[in-house]
């Protein structure tokens, strides 16, 4: 007689075998673990707390006249299966090495256990009993109504069996392990090859292939290159993104072949179905435009965009759309079969990785309404959203297959702040919360203003000065940092979705007021020497991105006549130049006064920080090296000379650093950096 329980359930601390079928489980949760570790770890639960020699392993996993590297083979088999326990050789909680012996598994095991809740609900079944004869009697019911009443039986047992369906159990299985960020990952065309974007630094990336069958990676070789889309025909859609440079669209075969530019200007591609069709972003922080296909202009956007996917059957587009430049903060958009093009999801403070789900009936993304914990959702083309996952730390989805696996990464994000200020001997950590952004420095360097946009910030961010006297910060308010006055007294802030007024909040006592841009949508402002004028870049509705003068007072913003816009612009101390990077990456010098500009030839991708006193030379930022290397450079000649290195310590995982604020002596400075740090999954049973 059968009691209904599973025989041979072997459990050790939070995991049970299965000795038949060799599953594990943590948790009750399937771990994806198969092969050479799942026999290496039977064999050593058979004989727990005793080692298991090279040599009893050797027969036991390989047949005697294969051909193998065997010890290399049971090193990889010994950290595969680590890997699914999370366990360490150098402080082992399950598995032991006994150098160049064996191996010998230290936990207590529990053979032919209990099965988990969820396995033993399943398991038990109840013994079956013989019914009593009956005598058989023709029914005196109408046929009818016992037609009847076996419809509506029927309808409630599959009601309830459809109800009672347990839920798919859900399966992480990491694939990357080393510190780095993954800047884009993508399924192969089989669906289970990963081709991954990692970067270490600044300046050391490349693309990387793996199999959830292993745990290493192998390069591919393109240094240069950020990872795109992969079309079902193995071929890589890439984009050669160097600082200073156009950006190039290549098309590369996954198996090897010359890289072919297809096109340039080119921040984002996504592939249709068949491999045959691509659709494009055109254009980078400035408005860019969507192209589907390529070359025809279906969207035209008024911030920048990010995560473009073409839907499965080819017919519409989704895609993240930003407001605000270097804010990842946004709303999930899909332009239709028609061409209409509406939101679905808006106010997200971060929105970052996008995918259709195989049906085309839903978009995911991952994203936040506060601070930078990104969560999983869905919402369908009716715009209702519906929560995935949600885990401590932040995710950013990058593909789902058609069987439903997705990949999605688990990062660590942090903005921290360096530099000294006046009066410090040596360079220290100036950050408060956990996204710290320097917007500005007073002249003497004693007032450094700086933003918290992360989760310490709140929902809508909070601005920040910091004194060289003082241990602490102090809070001047909600929104973004923009600039501080000169003389330390006073700064601009801004709010984090409304960028149509300025609040100017004085930080000795007195009364914050608020000045109007008068339609205008401001990009960044910056104070005249003389503390009675504003410097600003931004747009008009239906304009383009243009230079313009405030006064103080409120008055209606003055265009400055020139073409040429400028990011991370100075202002010489007269008032009468400035310096700025403009559209093609190259440093220029405006005159204000009419006066033709100028670009100054440097070789190389760097902005502007500070003029001299004099007004002969200016400091400007390598914006592409690691440490950052801060030249003085002549106007007059172009030539320039190394002034400062900065960097932080642990350079392992950042990925950008921000221009340096300097004061006018030249002695004070800080500078913002991105430290990012991934680990790649694919997670099934979400589908």
């Amino acid at each position: 007689m059968q009691n209904g329980r599973p025989a041979g359930l072997i459990r050790f601390g939070v995991f049970e075998l299965k000795k038949d079928t060799g599953e594990l489980r943590k948790l009750g949760i399937k771990v994806r673990l198969q092969g050479k570790p799942v026999q290496l770890l039977q064999a050593l639960l058979e004989r727990p707390g005793e080692v298991i020699t090279r040599d009893e392993l050797q027969k036991r996993l390989w047949p005697a006249d294969a051909l193998v590297d065997f010890e290399s083979g049971l090193n990889t088999a010994a950290n595969r299966l680590r890997l699914a326990l999370g366990d360490s050789a150098e402080h082992p909680h399950y598995v032991e090495t006994l150098s160049r012996i064996g191996y010998r598994f230290i936990t207590p095991v529990n053979a032919d256990a209990e099965p988990s809740t969820s396995e033993a609900a399943s398991a038990i079944v109840a013994p079956a009993q013989e019914p009593p004869a009956i005598p058989i009697e023709r029914s005196r019911w109408p046929w009818w109504l016992l037609l009847t009443a076996a419809i509506v039986t029927f309808a409630i047992v599959g009601a309830v069996t459809l109800r009672k369906k347990p839920p798919a159990a859900l399966s992480f299985h990491q694939l990357t392990f080393r510190r780095m960020s993954i800047g884009a990952a993508r399924f192969g065309p089989d669906g289970q090859t990963v081709i991954y974007e990692g970067l270490e630094r600044i300046g050391k990336r490349d693309l990387y292939l793996t199999h959830p069958s292993s745990p290493e990676s192998r390069p591919l070789g393109f240094q240069r290159c950020t990872l795109a889309s992969i079309s079902s025909t193995g071929e890589l859609a890439l984009i050669m993104s160097e600082r200073g440079a156009i950006r190039q669209l290549l098309q590369v075969p996954l198996n090897g072949g010359a890289p072919l530019t297809i096109d340039k200007g080119i921040s984002g591609a996504d592939w249709t179905a068949d491999g045959r069709g691509m659709a494009v972003i055109r254009g980078g922080m400035y408005p860019a435009t969507l192209e589907y296909p390529r070359g025809k202009v279906v969207y035209q956007g008024t911030g920048w965009l990010s995560d473009l996917r073409i839907s499965p059957d080819g017919r519409s587009l989704a895609f993240l759309e930003h407001p605000v430049r270097g804010d990842d903060g946004g709303s999930v958009k899909l332009i239709d079969g028609k061409g209409g093009c509406r939101t679905l999801s808006d106010a997200w403070a971060s929105a970052a990785g996008l995918a259709w789900a195989p049906s085309g009936r839903e978009i995911w993304f991952t994203a936040t309404k506060m601070g930078l914990n990104r969560s999983l959702y869905a919402v369908d083309v009716a715009g209702r959203v519906r929560p995935i996952a949600s885990f401590p730390g932040t995710l950013k989805l990058f593909d789902i297959s058609h069987s439903g696996s997705v990949l999605i990464a688990h990062d660590q994000l942090r903005l921290a702040v360096s530099g000294a200020l006046n009066g410090d001997t040596a360079e220290k950590d100036l950050s408060w919360f956990d996204y710290s952004r320097v917007a500005g420095m007073s002249d003497d360097g004693r007032v450094l203003l700086f933003d918290e946009t992360g989760e310490g910030g709140g929902q809508h961010y909070s601005a920040y000065i910091r004194r060289a006297d003082s241990a602490s910060a102090t809070r001047l308010g909600e929104g973004g940092a923009m600039a501080i006055s000169p003389d330390g007294k006073w700064a601009i802030t801004a709010g984090d979705r409304d960028r149509g007024k300025l609040n100017i909040v004085p930080l000795t006592p007195g009364e914050t007021r608020t000045i109007s841009g008068q339609g205008l949508t401001y990009d960044w402002v910056r104070i005249f020497p003389d503390g009675k004028r504003l410097l600003g870049g931004g747009t008009v509705p239906g304009g383009k991105f243009s230079l313009f003068t405030q006064t103080l007072d409120g008055a209606k913003p003055q265009r400055i006549n020139t073409d040429t816009y400028f990011i991370q612009p100075a202002i010489s101390p007269d008032g009468k130049q400035i310096a700025g990077v403009d559209s093609q990456s190259k440093i220029v010098i405006l005159p204000l006064d009419g006066g033709e500009p100028t670009t100054i030839p440097l070789g190389f991708y760097a902005v502007p920080l500070r003029w001299s006193s004099d007004a002969t030379s200016l400091l400007v930022q390598n914006g592409a090296s690691l440490p950052a290397n801060i030249f003085r450079v002549d106007i007059k000649t172009g030539k320039y000379k190394l002034w400062k290195e900065i960097a932080p310590v642990d350079l392992a995982g950042v990925l950008m650093m921000s221009p340096a604020v300097i004061s006018r002596d030249e002695k004070a400075y800080a500078y913002s950096y991105n430290r990012t740090l991934s680990e790649l999954f694919v997670v099934d049973g979400w589908l």
